[in-house]
């Protein structure tokens, strides 16, 4: 998928609350979004083919975009700074702390800035290259939900990858609880190295197949 630690069962997706939550017509905002994306959402691409794990060392800073089934080209955003240890056993384990970018509705670009606190999950087990992180509960801010600009509460587990030191990604599953509900099967993650996270690349990768979005001028 920040500040204090949050409870894995609450993947702190302070993301997806405020996708609906937040405005008192935003189901409706929904509902009129769904309905004018239907024929696109139809006609989703195949998911990507198989990838090849990498034992590799992805600790450091890394846009974090989650392309949904909803709104594959208006990703959620976060920096996600990850530091990777070894517990006594020989065990690979990885503390993600994940910080909300804020984003204009209908933008990719535009401020992603840091808005409320990271949501952080600790002792995630790295296993031939994969990592699964089992985020419960997940709950976004309007202010960082490009898609409608409000509240979303959703449950996520994000099935990752980890392909070189610059590079991982993978699926998404789990359901939308609010403003309706509905499954985010489909829905996919990318998180691509970052040497400075105040300085953003304006290509977002999206997915496995490093397809990337961005802002049209």
């Amino acid at each position: 998928m920040f500040g204090p630690r949050v409870p894995g069962s609450v993947l702190g997706l302070s993301l997806l609350v405020p996708l609906l939550a937040g405005c008192p017509d935003s189901e409706a905002k929904f509902n009129e979004f769904l309905d004018n994306t239907k024929d696109d959402r139809d006609f989703m691409p195949p998911p990507p083919p198989d990838v090849m794990p990498a034992e590799a060392d992805i600790s450091g800073d890394f846009l974090l975009a989650v392309s949904t089934n909803i709104a594959p080209d208006l990703p959620l955003q976060f920096i996600a700074t990850n530091t990777l240890t070894t517990d006594e056993m020989g065990n690979t384990l990885l503390t993600a702390c994940l910080q909300p970018l804020s984003l204009m509705q209908g933008k990719v670009n535009v401020p992603r800035e840091p808005i409320g606190d990271p949501l952080c999950y600790e002792d995630i087990p790295i296993v031939d290259g994969t990592l699964e992180i089992d985020a419960g509960v997940v709950m976004v801010t309007g202010m960082a939900n490009p898609v409608t600009g409000g509240e979303i509460v959703a449950t996520l587990k994000l099935i990752g990858t980890i392909l070189d030191e610059e590079f991982y990604c993978g699926e998404i599953e789990g359901d939308l609880m609010s403003p309706l509900m509905s499954t985010l099967k489909g829905s996919t993650f990318a998180a691509v190295r970052v040497t400075d996270p105040a300085m953003l690349p304006l290509d977002v990768t999206k997915n496995c197949k490093r397809e990337t979005v961005r802002d049209k001028e």
